[in-house]
């Protein structure tokens, strides 16, 4: 079924240019959001069903939504087909997998749990579910995910990232901004920052794989108590600070050590070209 709601519709529905429309889609099959520039709000619900609740800037705007294929799309165009400002509040099934691309786009999604994958150029990215491939990439504007799972991929570029509650792999890049990860269930996470501060607060799994490196920023990482983690530290002209006693191997002149806790299955590999790296453990 595709649906169209058209400027003429819009007019006159309401002077504010609303429009509400709802369709059946395939619980288990995606939505697709593109050539928009404004805001998306994606909730979920239980129903094989879709909500699209629209308001545009431009009379000329227009209003493009449908399903067909196991596939539902909307957009939101003008009348050369070029993207038009506008705010969608989308209400979806909760299982079905979500694509959201725009150039200058805020974008927020509660409650999914199917896979996410958003970019956007300017705007912020607020995520708070999302589960098996999460994938999410903004090049001016913070991230944010929580309680999601599975595999988590995130670039930044212009602004800060934060990641809590969450589980499964997490492969993260940014340039400049800082990165918090608490709450964390992995045993395979990697950061890399330009400049940037780095925190992490999670597990250190047996048989995991932990790599935090910033050029320009420090490290404060939380090593778990009871952990077993073999520690190797890299730094240029940064610092070593720790809260708990530790038996350093190599030489700190040449800013290259290492250590071990516990039976040291896991492999914590830590970079801080010009910063202090904090180990804390409780």
């Amino acid at each position: 079924m595709i649906a169209h709601v058209t400027a003429a519709m819009l007019a006159a529905l309401a002077p504010a240019q609303q429009a509400d429309t709802t369709f059946a889609v395939d619980a288990g099959g995606r939505l697709e959001v593109n050539q928009l520039e404004g805001v998306v709000n994606v909730t979920t619900w239980d129903q094989a069903e879709m909500r699209v609740v629209a308001a545009f800037d431009e009379d000329e705007g227009r209003l493009d939504v449908g399903s067909s294929g196991g596939n539902a799309q909307v957009s939101v165009k003008g009348e050369w087909g070029e993207p038009v400002y506008g705010e969608l509040d989308i209400t979806m099934p909760r299982g079905m997998a979500l694509e959201i691309a725009g150039v200058s786009l805020e974008v927020g999604i509660d409650g999914s749990a199917g896979d996410v994958t958003v970019s956007t150029v300017e705007g912020s990215i607020g995520l708070v579910g999302g589960s098996g491939n999460v994938a999410l990439s903004a090049v001016e504007g913070e991230v944010t995910v929580s309680r999601a799972s599975g595999k988590i991929a995130i670039s930044a570029v212009d602004g800060g990232v934060s990641v809590s509650q969450s589980e499964g792999a997490i492969a993260l890049t940014a340039v400049d901004g800082d990165v918090m990860l608490e709450v964390i269930t992995s045993d395979n996470v990697s950061v890399n920052v330009v400049d940037g501060d780095i925190a992490y607060e999670g597990t250190i799994a047996d048989g995991g794989r932990y790599v935090l490196s910033t050029h320009d920023g420090d490290l404060d990482v939380l090593i778990p108590d009871g952990a077993n983690a073999r520690i190797s530290i890299d730094t240029f002209s940064g610092e070593l600070d720790t809260d708990f006693p530790v038996e350093l191997e190599g030489d700190f002149g040449k800013k290259r050590i290492s250590f071990t806790v516990g039976t040291g299955k896991a492999l914590v590999e830590l970079s801080a070209f010009d910063g202090t790296i904090s180990l804390r453990q409780e």
